[in-house]
Order: structure tokens, then C-alpha cells, then sequence
């Protein structure tokens, strides 16, 4: 009899050890995700959002507690960037043409981040702060890059929050110019960030 109930013990246990360690897969929800890409100039600050981002992650969570991400990847079209007013409104398209040729768009469509690895991670259920290490990939230069992040686990997915900052120049980029060359884009950008995940 103690050996019976030892064996339904176990089998009443094991899809829990099943679920520990087990790798989730997920998509980026466009509809509940953000990027926009903040800079300054001669004349003023600008900033565009992203209108068409794609992107897959795979991590391991135990009850709302993340434990790893064991891949992650980002898709920006290049194209689908807009610059935008404070109000909401678009800018004429003709400040979009001169950041689309800045950034080589004809040849390299896309923007692109690949995780490498996190690290310094404290998490709690529900909540996780971590630091990314990543290649990022604009106009074909490829570059690794580091910034903090902020991740909210629920039963359906996990969205990450956070910013970071470069410039454009460590890629490649010429920042870009209007009207004749007189108004002149500064060199650094501020990209914020609110990737929202909806698991498979």
C-alpha cells in the first residue's frame, strides 16, 4: 500500500517538474508595443516611432518569476519610421526621405537586435530589472550594445520597458540634414522602448 500511494504521489508531481525549466516561446503584440527614437537638431528636438516591428523570444519563468531569456529577436522597418510632432501629428514626408537615406533603407530595410546574453537580473514574481547585452544592426554595421531593462511577467506573456542611447555615427550613420544642409541633426539618439510579448 505505501509503495501504491508513493507511486500516485509521484505522478501527481511530475507535470510540475515538467513545467520548471521549460522554455516559452512568444511574439511581439505590434498593436501593445512602442519605439521611439528621440534626437535633437540646429532647429529642434524630433523625434519618429516605429509603425512596423516584428519579433520572437524565448525565456523561462517559474511562477512568474523569470529565470532566463534564451533568445530574443527584434525587427524594425526602416520605412515604417515616422517623425511626429509632440501633438501626435506627422511631420512632412520630406524630413522622413532624408532619415530613410541617412540610414541606407533602399539597400538595408531593416533594423535589427539580436540578445546575447542578460545579466546583474533581480526578479520577483510578476516583476524582473536586468541588463541586456545585444547586436544591434543599422544601415548593415553591426555593433554590440548593453542597457537597462524592465520586464512585467503575467499568464499570457512579458513586456519589456526601457531606454538606450548611441549615436549614429558609431554606426556608420551620417546624421541626417534638411533644407540645404542648414539644419543639422545632432549625433546622439535616445531610442524608449515598450516591448509587449503575447506567449504562443
Amino acid at each position: 500500500m505505501k509503495t501504491s500511494n508513493t507511486f500516485w504521489i509521484v505522478l501527481a508531481i511530475l507535470p510540475f517538474f515538467a513545467l520548471v525549466g521549460k522554455a516559452q516561446t512568444a511574439k511581439l503584440n505590434l498593436k501593445e508595443s512602442s519605439i521611439l527614437v528621440k534626437g535633437t537638431s540646429s532647429l529642434h528636438d524630433w523625434r519618429c516611432k516605429t509603425e512596423q516591428i516584428a519579433g520572437d523570444i524565448s525565456y523561462k519563468a517559474e511562477a512568474l518569476t523569470l529565470k532566463d531569456i534564451t533568445a530574443l529577436d527584434l525587427q524594425l522597418v526602416v520605412k515604417s519610421m515616422r517623425s511626429i510632432k509632440e501633438n501626435g501629428n506627422y511631420y512632412e514626408s520630406g524630413m522622413d526621405k532624408n532619415m530613410y537615406k541617412a540610414l541606407n533603407a533602399e539597400k538595408f530595410p531593416k533594423i535589427t537586435f539580436t540578445l546575447i546574453d542578460i545579466s546583474n537580473v533581480k526578479a520577483s514574481a510578476g516583476k524582473a530589472d536586468f541588463v541586456a547585452k545585444g547586436n544591434l544592426t543599422i544601415a548593415g554595421n553591426q555593433k554590440p550594445i548593453s542597457f537597462p531593462v524592465n520586464a512585467t511577467l503575467t499568464a499570457n506573456g512579458i513586456v519589456f520597458k526601457g531606454t538606450t542611447t548611441f549615436k549614429m555615427t558609431s554606426f556608420g550613420v551620417t546624421p541626417p540634414r534638411a533644407l540645404l544642409g542648414t539644419i543639422k541633426t545632432g549625433d546622439e539618439i535616445t531610442i524608449e522602448f515598450n516591448a509587449s510579448f503575447k506567449n504562443n
